[in-house]
């Protein structure tokens, strides 16, 4: 069920962000933006400020591994938003093939050994962590991947196992192409966080 606060409850800076955004892109406003921006300062603001940091900060991984982690992880948590989001913003980083070709896992996967092991290992994470095992690990670790990478990459998972059961929660759709290609030049310009108009002239608690 949506939460009709979502779609209805932002106060005048919010309105006029969205309708701003609506107004050049000619598409609603995708869901993830309006549960982020409403009462951003309890929650929206900083889990943004964490996923700028997990998705676009320094790291072992590449954008486009970390974009491509994210759709795995929410084809895992059947979140079919996020799932279809992530998978256009990966392709804005690299050739679309190799997006469909990685999340693919099969042999003629284009994806390094170290990122070939974390996809795996984070299908298991998300899908079934009880029956996480240091074999697990192992297979991960022996594969070239170190502590801080490992780390890194579990961030990745572990942050959209919360984006993904929010926006399933408020019954987000896939979006169509032309949305997710939409949404893809927006992120690769803006980045993850809460936008200025928001973060600096909403009340948002």
């Amino acid at each position: 069920m949506y939460i009709g606060a979502i779609e209805s409850g932002h106060d005048r800076p919010t309105k006029v962000v969205l309708g701003t955004m609506e107004l050049f892109s000619r598409m609603p406003v995708p869901a993830v933006l309006k549960v982020l921006f409403y009462r951003h300062r309890f929650f929206g603001t900083p889990l943004s400020d964490l996923f700028q940091q997990v998705m676009r900060g320094p790291s072992f991984w590449t954008v486009a591994e970390r974009e491509i982690f994210a759709t795995q992880a929410s084809k895992a948590n059947e979140c079919p938003f996020c799932a279809s989001a992530h998978h256009a913003i990966a392709g804005a980083y690299t050739d679309i093939n190799v997006v469909k070709l990685s999340l693919a896992q099969g042999a003629d996967s284009p994806a390094r050994p170290e990122a070939q092991a974390m996809l795996e290992f984070l299908a298991k994470m998300v899908r079934d962590p009880d029956g996480l095992t240091p074999g697990d690990a192992d297979k991960v670790r022996h594969a070239g991947v170190s502590a801080e990478a490992f780390e890194e990459a579990v961030w990745v998972g572990t942050t959209f196992n919360v984006i993904n059961r929010m926006l399933n929660t408020v019954g987000a759709q896939a979006l169509e192409p032309k949305e997710a290609r939409i949404g893809a030049r927006f992120i690769k310009t803006f980045g993850y966080k809460v936008p200025p108009p928001v973060r600096f002239f909403s009340r948002g608690d």
